[in-house]
This record gives C-alpha cells, sequence and structure tokens, in this order.
C-alpha cells in the first residue's frame, strides 16, 4: 500500500491535507483515485489507514479510517566521520534501510571538514527511504559536532558507546545488555589520531569488522548490520 507523510496529528475521522510534494507523488506519479486507500505515517511510530477523498494535484486529502502505533525498529544511533558528500548520501540511505535511530555526523582529525551543513536535503533522504523501506520511525539526521565535544558533553550517556578502530579489527563485543540504547562511533578512512582514540577507548567498548580495510561508508552498513545482530534486531 502506498505511503505518505502526514506533518500533522493522525486522528481517526480526521481528514488530512498532504504537502504538495506528497500531493503530487500521491496524484500524478502514482495517478491514484478518490476512493482508493494508503497509508499514513508521521515518522514517530504512528501508521494510518486512510481513504483518498481528494486527488487534486497539489492538495490531495484523505481521511483517516484506523491508526496503528508500531514499535522503533532500532535502539542503535549512529554516530560517523564526515566523508565526501557521495559517500555522505550512501551512508544515510542504506542505514536507514537497515534501521537506524539517528545520524550524528562528526567532525574528527581525519574526517571532511565542512563549511556549510545542507540539513533539508538529508532529511528528505531519510524521508524518501524510510517511506520506501516501510519504515514508521524516521530517523534524525542531528547537525555535525566535534568529536571531544559529542564525546564528553553532548552524547547521551545512558546510551552505550560501541566503537570501531581500524587498529583492533578483530575485537568483538560481550554480551549487551537489554533495554538500552547505543552509540555506534565509526570513523574517518584514515583512521582515528592517537587523542581521540584514547578519548573513546575510555569511554566504551570495541567492535572489529574483520581484517580488510573498509571505505567510510561501507564500514559504517557492516558495523550497523553486526551490531543489530548482538541486539537481535535482524
Amino acid at each position: 500500500m502506498a505511503r505518505f507523510l502526514s506533518k500533522i496529528d493522525l486522528v481517526v475521522g480526521v481528514e488530512v491535507e498532504l504537502s504538495p510534494e506528497e500531493s503530487h507523488h500521491l496524484a500524478k506519479v502514482l495517478r491514484m483515485e478518490i476512493g482508493e486507500e494508503c497509508s499514513l505515517v508521521n515518522g514517530v511510530g504512528s501508521v494510518a489507514k486512510a481513504r483518498i477523498i481528494d486527488n487534486y494535484g497539489k492538495k490531495a486529502r484523505c481521511l483517516i479510517l484506523e491508526i496503528k502505533k508500531e514499535q522503533s525498529l532500532s535502539r542503535i544511533h549512529i554516530a560517523f566521520a564526515i566523508p565526501k558528500s557521495n559517500a555522505l548520501d550512501f551512508i544515510i540511505h542504506r542505514c536507514t534501510e537497515i534501521g537506524v535511530r539517528s545520524f550524528q555526523p562528526l567532525i574528527t582529525d581525519h574526517s571532511l571538514k565542512i563549511s556549510s551543513w545542507n540539513e533539508s536535503r538529508w532529511e528528505r533522504v531519510v524521508l524518501e527511504t524510510a517511506k520506501q523501506c516501510q519504515e514508521s520511525y524516521f530517523p534524525q539526521v542531528l547537525s555535525p559536532l566535534d568529536l571531544k565535544t559529542w564525546v564528553f558533553q553532548k552524547r547521551d550517556r545512558d546510551r552505550e558507546l560501541i566503537y570501531c578502530d581500524e587498529e583492533a579489527r578483530h575485537d568483538a563485543v560481550d554480551v549487551l545488555p537489554k533495554n538500552k540504547e547505543f552509540d555506534l562511533l565509526i570513523g574517518a578512512e584514515g583512521g582515528w589520531s592517537v587523542a581521540e582514540r584514547d578519548w573513546f577507548q575510555k569511554e566504551g567498548k570495541g567492535m572489529g569488522l574483520g581484517k580488510n580495510r573498509l571505505r567510510a561508508e561501507t564500514a559504517c552498513v557492516v558495523a550497523l548490520s553486526l551490531l543489530k545482530k548482538h541486539c537481535n534486531e535482524i
């Protein structure tokens, strides 16, 4: 069933007007007709079955028939050194598909140094990908932070920190605590500096990614998949 984003609260019996972008997709791209049913999501777990009552190109409207609340598929927040734009695009696309709670881009000694951050672009990538893979919780793409600031000041210390380090490629995480969220930390292709390695080794547990050196975007996908396996999420 086709799925669309609703930016207002989902309530049974309420008519919802879709955004111009979602209306265009419904009416002009999918060519859906009045009377057909679709799904509406709000990105924070609510999924509604709805009936199309107006398929006008820029102001399509749907009547909400029923609502269910879904559980988040992941307890993992991924933090990564900022790579080039095409690699960043890959990370956000693929990790959203796999299932993740949030993205925290980090400025590290060996990461890309950026002058601006196109927040709206990455939000669109998350939206499009989450709808395609039927995810009801949309991961948040946070603004970039300096690694040291994130580790010691901004990071939620209630989460378990799991880091990947090319100098410890065979580290294996122990049994992980239940009912806890995780920060998964992946560095740049140039690895970590000595100071950076010291910071997170004191704060977390290492997880190796095997003997081969991986590109930054590949490391994110492999690390997320391994940790989700440890967490029984796949």
